[in-house]
């Protein structure tokens, strides 16, 4: 009888579908057991995600009406320290009181100015040139209407410049000058100066109507701005110089 006993068991055993139906019956009893325990889920429910779990309430405040007022203040007072660095060190603007640059830059009564971007640094690196279009403070013996001059820069320390036959000499050799206003013909002679050291002559492209080293002599090198670098207004004048 025992015999008969074991060999339905491994009868059992050996069909598939008796397996499954003991796996059935053995998770069935073990959820059973679950749901007798306390706390546990309620029989054939489904598990659900743990909550997550909150923050504390001073990580959730939203920053306060005060402080984004105090950022954008922050931001604004930075942004204004950059412009007027850039501004007294690096580059400025200027309008063109007169028409003593014309054609290169327009200043007339009857137009509108042009506004010139002056570069502030290039003269602490490197040295004034012939040509160079400069912004400097007014000479002792300039009219007092502006308190800075543009004029472009014709003589160099130790040289000697004068005026005849409708040219510029240094020295003796005529200075080619395409610059200068055709309206004026050339320009009007004027006395040999011989130019200090430290000091530079300057003279309008328009000749014929340009208050300048013909009148209020040498400029100190001290006393240039910087160099003008471009037109950037009107923008049908934009362009470089």
């Amino acid at each position: 009888m025992a015999e008969d006993g074991r060999f339905a068991a491994e009868g059992r055993e050996s069909d598939p579908h008796a397996r499954i139906q003991a796996r059935i019956a053995q998770r069935r009893s073990d959820r059973a057991a679950s749901s007798a325990t306390p706390g546990s889920a309620a029989p054939g429910s489904v598990p659900t995600a743990r909550k997550r779990r909150r923050r504390p309430a001073h990580a959730q405040r939203r920053p306060s009406r005060i402080s984004r007022l105090a950022r954008t203040l922050a931001f604004l007072l930075a942004v204004a320290v950059v412009v007027v660095s850039l501004r007294h060190f690096v580059v400025a603007s200027y309008y063109i009181p007169s028409g003593s640059m014309e054609p290169t830059l327009h200043g007339c009564k009857h137009c509108e100015p042009d506004l010139v971007l002056v570069d502030r640094l290039s003269y602490r690196f490197s040295s004034v040139a012939r040509s160079d279009v400069v912004v400097f403070d007014r000479p002792p013996l300039a009219p007092p209407e502006d308190s800075q001059l543009i004029k472009r820069v014709i003589g160099l320390p130790g040289e000697t410049v004068s005026g005849h036959d409708g040219k510029v000499f240094i020295g003796a050799r005529a200075l080619p000058e395409p610059y200068v206003n055709p309206a004026c013909h050339g320009t009007g002679d004027f006395a040999a100066v011989k130019v200090p050291a430290g000091k530079y002559f300057v003279m309008g492209d328009n000749r014929c109507d340009s208050l300048d080293s013909r009148v209020f002599g040498v400029i100190a090198g001290s006393s240039i701005v910087g160099r003008s670098v471009a037109v950037s207004w009107p923008l049908k004048h934009l362009r470089w110089l």
